[in-house]
Order: C-alpha cells, then sequence, then structure tokens
C-alpha cells in the first residue's frame, strides 16, 4: 500500500465518470489500489460499464500504487468488455504501467501510448 507521508495515509480511492458520448466513455480513477480497495474498484467499473458504448477509456494516470488484486481486476474488466464487444483502452500513471510491464500484462491489456 502506497503512503501519504505527510499524512501517513493510503490515498483514497476515487473512481467517476468524467466524460460520456454516443461511442465512448472515459472513467477517471485516482489513489491507491489494493486487497481493500480492489472489490469496490470492480464493482463501481463493471457497473459504469454495464451499458458502454464501443469504446470505454479508464484513465488511471492518478493511481500511485496498485498490487495484484488491482492487476487482476483490470484483467477481468479486460475480458469482460472483449466479450461484450467494448473497446477497453487504459491510460495508465508511471507506477501502474510499471506493474503492468513487470507482470507481462503489457501485451494482454490496450494501453494508450504503448
Amino acid at each position: 500500500m502506497a503512503i501519504d507521508t505527510e499524512a501517513g495515509q493510503a490515498a483514497p480511492l476515487v473512481v467517476v465518470q468524467t466524460a460520456g458520448s454516443e461511442d465512448t466513455i472515459t472513467v477517471e480513477v485516482a489513489g491507491d489500489i489494493d486487497i481493500s480497495t480492489s472489490s469496490r474498484l470492480r464493482t463501481e467499473l463493471f457497473e459504469l460499464l454495464a451499458d458502454a458504448p464501443g469504446v470505454a477509456v479508464i484513465d488511471m494516470t492518478g493511481v500511485g500504487f496498485c498490487d495484484s488484486s488491482g492487476l487482476s481486476v483490470l484483467v477481468q474488466l479486460n475480458r469482460h468488455c472483449a466479450e461484450a464487444g467494448v473497446d477497453l483502452i487504459l491510460a495508465p500513471s508511471k507506477v501502474l504501467y510499471r506493474a503492468l510491464e513487470l507482470t507481462g500484462l503489457l501485451p494482454t491489456l490496450k494501453v494508450a501510448g504503448a
């Protein structure tokens, strides 16, 4: 879990839809994703993308930490979107990009700018 050294606490998880059109939905995710927040992340992302159009962009540039439970959520979401015909695009933070790279998930997930 990433610790905010000034406050001594993990950054709270925030999931919010920031844009939507006929073709695309954009969801912003910020904070820390770990075993205590990954279940909520999964629930909120699946709810927001339940009726997603052709493209779903998940802006995760505000994520400061992501453990294996968070990566698992992204893999599940990717599978769900593929089955529903939704093109899922992730915009990861540097920390999340590195986690995806180290775990070998970059080829599996569609990452903006990769």
